[in-house]
């Protein structure tokens, strides 16, 4: 990583830097089970079998998008597939390769939050052929033209998938739009730049699917009651890096009119470079290593090299040196993105938080400005860690989408689930609230189910209109052109508010 950002000033601290992490998953909030017969669907020429929910909504599960990338596609540009025949899509294909990191992530979320460790269930089947999709749509939607919400999940770029619990679309579909989750591949398999692979796609596979999909969806989604020209691409974490990487590939422009970006990684380090991109995958696999003898590797090796040599590495997509095209965009962050991650020892904290300030260029005023925001060591070492990647980064980004004449609507996550877990509004703590799946397993009061709510209106108003902004709902007022710690953003906690974020003034100091 670069040695100018956040992320490597805590490992040059000698701090457990961790990955960034996939999205909180509902582990314990199983897919509705089917309410009425398994419904069918002419999508071209195929015959879709699918599932009824209940209140109607309709699930059509594991529909392949692209060919299957395996033999001599492996590393290669995706390739939309076309269904074909009587398709059985009442389950879930199969995860791309990946090693356990997800899992684990979860099992420490649910024992901090005082459930069973059990209740993460078993590990996703997993193939290289794993370019399918999900689509959820509202009762009779047939030629409603609906909005399309298209989820691109988070995992560092090298774990999670489209089918993760807390993902499932049926609640946010009940609210009038068509809900897509995809898989993409990952790690060494979806951002490999390898010298001997000399495929176009090399080191931005994954983000090849992603347009795979995203074709897949203009073409057919009308059969399913959506509207092509009405998409909406959103993600949390990597995913939400992998959507403004999206908007520097010039093929992926007119492939959907709107972003919502969800604690996107967005640091410098987030897209790679020709160099760096190299030296990723020669950190694997020797510089003359022969595509032939590359071929020759399982994907259950690639994982392992890969999480040998890389482990707790963000895959960073090769994105080409092109002028960003920009959409009307809703983007946030979590207040406490890295808290969960922080070591418990207060000693260890303080030298950590000391470490970082010490390679930083105006240390005296970040170290008072923190002072001034917070007398908890814990806040001060989030807000240090989180600002560069995440806040700074979602605020610029507001701005340049602004400057671009388009709209931008900027939020803060704030809600802290009840019990002693302490980490506050976490990393991915936000998903349940968006997708409307509650995250059964976590404790929560009837707030949260009016905070879901709030924020599935919020979403869905994005979706149909590019504002966020309807009736019933707390005004959303745009980003300005003012000081980013001015600028009125929205506050997601045990109530809905309007607030600047004060500790955005860190991001003029931090850039030095």
């Amino acid at each position: 990583m670069n040695g100018q950002t956040g992320c490597a000033r805590w490992r040059a601290a000698s701090w457990a830097f961790p990955r960034v992490a996939a999205a909180v998953v509902a582990l314990a909030s199983p897919l509705a089970a089917a309410s009425e017969p398994a419904t069918g669907l002419v999508v071209g020429k195929a015959h879709v079998r699918g599932l009824v929910l209940a209140g109607g909504v309709r699930a059509y599960l594991g529909l392949r998008y692209g060919v299957a990338p395996v033999g001599p596609l492996r590393w290669h540009v995706s390739t939309q597939a076309h269904l074909a025949g009587a398709i059985d899509a009442t389950h879930f294909g199969a995860a791309c390769p990946q090693g356990d990191s997800t899992g684990a992530w979860y099992r420490k979320l649910a024992v901090a939050m005082g459930s069973d460790s059990d209740a993460i269930g078993a590990a996703p089947q997993t193939s290289e052929d794993c370019l399918f999709l999900n689509v959820w749509t509202p009762r009779a939607a047939a030629a409603r033209h609906l909005p399309v919400m298209v989820w691109v999940h988070g995992g560092s770029n090298t774990s999670g998938y489209g089918h993760e619990p807390d993902y499932r679309g049926a609640r946010l579909a009940a609210r009038g739009v068509v809900v897509v989750t995809i898989n993409y591949r990952l790690g060494a398999l979806g951002f490999f730049a390898h010298p001997a692979i000399s495929d176009v796609s090399a080191g931005r596979q994954g983000l090849s699917d992603q347009i795979t999909a995203l074709r897949w969806v203009r073409d057919n989604i009308a059969a399913f009651g959506g509207d092509p020209a009405q998409v909406t691409l959103f993600g949390e974490s990597a995913g939400g890096t992998d959507v403004a990487a999206l908007m520097h590939i010039p093929v992926a422009q007119g492939l959907f009119a709107r972003a919502i970006i969800q604690s996107g990684y967005l640091a410098p380090d987030a897209f790679a470079t020709p160099g760096t991109a190299t030296r990723a995958a020669t950190d694997l696999f020797a510089r003359d290593e022969t595509a032939a003898a590359l071929a020759q590797h399982s994907p259950a090796d690639l994982v392992h090299v890969a999480g040998e040599r890389h482990k707790g590495a963000f895959a960073a997509p090769l994105v080409p040196p092109k002028p960003a095209f920009h959409v009307p965009l809703l983007i946030g962050t979590n207040a406490d993105e890295f808290r969960m991650y922080l070591p418990a020892d207060p000693a260890t904290r303080g030298a950590g938080e000391a470490g970082v300030l010490l390679g930083m260029p105006r240390a005296g005023d970040i170290a008072h400005l923190l002072q001034r925001l917070s007398n908890d060591a814990a806040t001060r070492a989030d807000l240090l860690a989180s600002a560069p990647v995440f806040h700074c980064p979602a605020a610029a980004l507001a701005r340049e989408t602004l400057a671009a004449e388009q709209g931008a609507w900027v939020y803060r996550f704030d809600r802290v689930r009840p019990g002693h877990h302490g980490f506050g509004a976490y990393h991915g703590a936000e998903i349940p609230y968006v997708f409307g799946t509650g995250a059964a397993w976590l404790p929560a009061e009837p707030v949260d189910r009016t905070l879901s709510d709030t924020m599935m209106r919020y979403w869905v108003n994005f979706a149909r209109t590019g504002n966020p902004n309807g009736p019933g709902l707390p005004h959303w007022p745009r980003w300005g052109a003012g000081a980013d710690d001015a600028m009125p953003m929205v506050h997601f906690g045990s109530t809905v508010r309007v607030a600047p974020a004060a500790d955005l003034a860190l991001c003029a100091l931090i850039a030095g």
